[in-house]
């Protein structure tokens, strides 16, 4: 039987990442639901990995969607979208986003995201001494990227539109949130 939580209980909300240096880190677990047979990471998954580390950032910025659209009447909409696979990353495995703007246009902006190996449990490892791991399966015995290895990158240009669709300058206050993850080209 569960205990009722009391008011007193605090209840802890979702992970909304970090700010390091000029990149917003937040974490993700890999679980069964994002990986195919093979326990490998399906290809589509790392584009949702990206969106929610991009809302996350926005939200711990203070500048989430829901106040854009409530303060100024606009939103950022996915215009195109790069993706380049290095590693897979594995059922288990531990990944964090790293999202840095690197180019602020009046009414757009582009995002680079690295999805980065930050912890891989042994049982999905290369396996033992009495046969493959899970991570083999398909992989033909591949090694294990390092921690910190750069697993996917995507780069994503975001259009400002208003709510008609129309293209709108992106709020000052926005871009003032977005200065400490905006890459400072000397």
């Amino acid at each position: 039987m569960m205990n009722a939580v009391s008011e007193n209980d605090q209840i802890k909300l979702p992970q909304m990442g970090r700010i390091v240096g000029e990149e917003h880190v937040f974490p993700i677990r890999i679980y069964f639901e994002d990986t195919d047979a093979a326990g490998i990471v399906y290809h589509a998954r790392y584009l949702h990995y990206a969106e929610r580390a991009r809302t996350e950032m926005l939200r711990l910025l203070e500048a989430s969607h829901a106040e854009m659209m409530s303060s100024t009447g606009t939103v950022f909409v996915v215009r195109t979208a790069e993706i380049d696979y290095r590693y897979p990353a594995r059922l288990d495995d531990a990944v964090e986003v790293r999202t840095t703007a690197r180019e602020m246009q009046r009414a757009s902006m582009v995002v680079q995201q690295r999805v980065t190996l930050a912890e891989r449990l042994p049982s999905t490892g290369s396996g033992t001494s009495t046969g493959p791991g899970a991570s083999d399966f398909l992989a033909g015995g591949a090694v294990t990227p390092a921690i910190g290895t750069e697993l996917c990158r995507v780069t994503i240009r975001l259009a400002c539109v208003s709510n008609t669709g129309r293209p709108v300058r992106i709020s000052q206050r926005v871009r003032a949130a977005l200065d400490s993850v905006t890459e400072q080209r000397q």
